[in-house]
């Protein structure tokens, strides 16, 4: 646990010294930056969890796993040993030899029993002199088998003559043993010869007995220190684990034909060797693949943040109002997906934006109207009180005068003429208000009936034939026969009316008028033009305003006066027919014209 505490203080204290370069980049926000330190956290925190691991269920899971690992082969082992009879070397050798563990067969008062043979041996018979000899096998690695052919090079063992230890034993040409002690020459034998018999210790106990662990072991059972019914896990089998010798072991008991036991003892690796073998692996590997992170981080950069920062940058452009940015990021599916997202609202912002500009502009128009209107009307209201005012004080004086006998009788009916003149002229100026206040009523609704506008145009030729001779204009008409149209005849026939009235009174004596009408599909052109005029170009925009008077006088070719709103009305008529109108200078004259649809839609 400590090694293990001291591997995590080693790797905490490794990350502390990272460039500076790095540790401002742990800082960064870009998503690469974010995902590189995600993997490191989770690389240390798996490297500290694994450690912890390590050190508290490592050695447990190495002891089980061992256990499970030995336990089949064991009971293979102990079931063979148990259908021997009484002859248990070869079964015991190859079981030790394979799992390098110890095995010895003890009473049941666990007292190691002692072999009829103490050593493995081989009779070899001379085949020269056919002398025989009784030589001490040096390890069991080899099976030998009688009647077999082999060489040898022998001394006495121990001075003992009936006894001798091998140098070199050989056959054919196969070394089977080499001493590493050199044999005395003096003693040496050497010879070729035959096996002709074979003596084997009936068990292995006089291999291990003196073994520090066996001892250890066998102590501890022989004097009840182990309980055995505390460790039973299966019929007639024991097991335990010993941690108090040199090194752990598992020692396992099992039955050999009823009377004795078998032991047998496996050392296992000491599990924190292991560990701190696992974890300073496992540190030099995370550290590594830490490195490599970082190495792949500006690649990760490339792949992950630079799409998301150029989406970003025009992210921004669009902030500030500017839609002609487009993000082209197409290098995966998602940085495609937010491309597609973030044009798609570019383009529904712009287009909102548009919208939003041009019903603003539309507003801010109708509003300017709106505002024009309410001011023109004050205008009007206070001009019609001006132009009233003179006329009522006119016949007030008038009558008052008669009335008081200050006026003589013989000019009383010239000024009662003058009273009346100035009534029809009140009368005229009021029925133009009426039909003005009547046409900006949203709830008034126009008399549209269908009529021939060429008629229309000719009663008025008619009506002021006798001041066009008078005047000696030369009147100019180009209309067809029958031009019919839907609209309010009444009023088309004002305004009519007013562009005629107009361009005699200001129409030089002689000059050509010239009166043109043509038609498409779905509208009628009305032109009028009077020659030898014009009018002041700043004059142009103020001509529709009611009561307003250019510089040029009228002249006295007509009976009546005008009112001053007579162009005012014709405007407001002629937007209630959603028609196109307007009065401009040609060369050498004036033009008056309007569009009117055939149709009402």
């Amino acid at each position: 646990m400590k090694q293990s505490m001291s591997k995590i203080l080693k790797f905490i204290k490794d990350i502390r010294v990272i460039p500076k370069g790095i540790v401002k980049l742990f800082r960064s926000r870009s998503i690469s930056t974010q995902l590189v330190l995600t993997i490191i956290l989770i690389f240390s925190t798996f490297f500290i969890l694994q450690s912890l691991l390590n050190s508290q269920f490592f050695k447990n899971y190495y002891t089980e796993r061992e256990f499970n690992d030995i336990h089949s082969e064991l009971i293979d082992y102990v079931t063979a040993m148990n259908d021997t009879n009484n002859d248990y070397y070869d079964e015991m050798h190859s079981f030790t030899s394979q799992r390098n563990a110890y095995s010895v067969v003890v009473n049941s008062n666990f007292r190691i029993l002692i072999s009829s043979y103490t050593d493995y041996t081989i009779i070899v018979q001379d085949d020269l002199t056919s002398d025989i000899y009784t030589v001490i096998v040096p390890n069991n690695d080899y099976t030998y088998i009688v009647n077999e052919s082999i060489s040898l090079t022998i001394s006495p063992y121990n001075e003992n003559e009936d006894l001798y230890s091998p140098s070199l034993i050989t056959r054919s040409s196969y070394t089977i043993f080499t001493s590493q002690i050199p044999c005395n020459t003096d003693n040496c034998i050497t010879f070729d010869g035959s096996v002709i018999d074979i003596h084997k210790p009936n068990n292995l106990n006089y291999v291990y007995e003196d073994a520090a662990i066996v001892k250890q072991e066998v102590s501890k059972l022989s004097s009840d220190y182990i309980d055995l019914s505390s460790i039973e896990y299966m019929d007639d089998g024991y097991w335990y684990k010993s941690t108090d010798g040199p090194v752990d072991t598992l020692v396992f008991i099992h039955v050999l034909r009823s009377w004795d036991y078998i032991i047998t003892i496996i050392p296992i690796e000491d599990t924190q060797d292991i560990i701190s073998i696992v974890s300073s692996y496992n540190y030099y590997v995370y550290l590594t693949a830490i490195v490599i992170i970082f190495l792949w981080s500006f690649r990760l950069s490339t792949i992950i943040s630079n799409p998301i920062q150029n989406i970003d940058l025009v992210a921004k452009e669009i902030a500030n109002l500017n839609f002609n940015m487009e993000a082209n990021e197409y290098r995966n599916k998602e940085s495609a997906s937010l491309s597609r997202s973030i044009n798609l609202i570019s383009e529904n912002l712009k287009e909102a934006l548009e919208n939003l500009n041009t019903k603003n502009q539309e507003l801010t128009t109708l509003y300017n109207d709106q505002s024009l209107q309410v001011s023109l009307k004050k205008q009007l209201v206070s001009s019609i009180s001006h132009e009233l005012k003179t006329p009522l004080m006119i016949m007030q004086v008038t009558i008052q005068g008669i009335l008081d006998g200050v006026i003589p009788s013989e000019e009383q009916e010239t000024e009662l003429l003058n009273v009346v003149d100035e009534i029809n002229k009140s009368s005229t100026m009021i029925q133009d208000m009426l039909q003005i206040y009547r046409l900006d009523d949203a709830n008034t609704e126009l008399e549209i009936s269908e009529f021939n506008l060429s008629d229309s145009i000719k009663f008025f030729i008619q009506d002021f034939e006798n001041v066009i001779k008078k005047f000696n204009f030369n009147l100019v008409v180009d209309i067809p026969e029958i031009v019919n149209i839907e609209a309010d005849k009444k009023l088309i026939h004002t305004v009519i009316s007013n562009y005629f009235t107009n361009a005699i009174k200001y129409t030089e004596v002689g000059e050509k008028i010239y009166i043109k009408v043509t038609e498409d599909d779905d509208s009628v052109y009305f032109e009028l033009i009077n020659h030898g005029t014009s009018i002041k170009e700043e004059d142009l925009e103020n001509i529709w305003i009611p009561f307003f008077r250019a510089d040029k006088l009228e002249t006295p070719r007509l009976k009546t006066k005008g009112t001053g709103i007579g162009l005012y009305l014709v405007s407001e008529i002629l937007k209630a027919h959603k028609s196109e109108f307007g009065i401009e200078n040609i060369k050498n004259g004036v033009k008056a014209y309007f569009y009117i649809s055939k149709k009402v839609e």
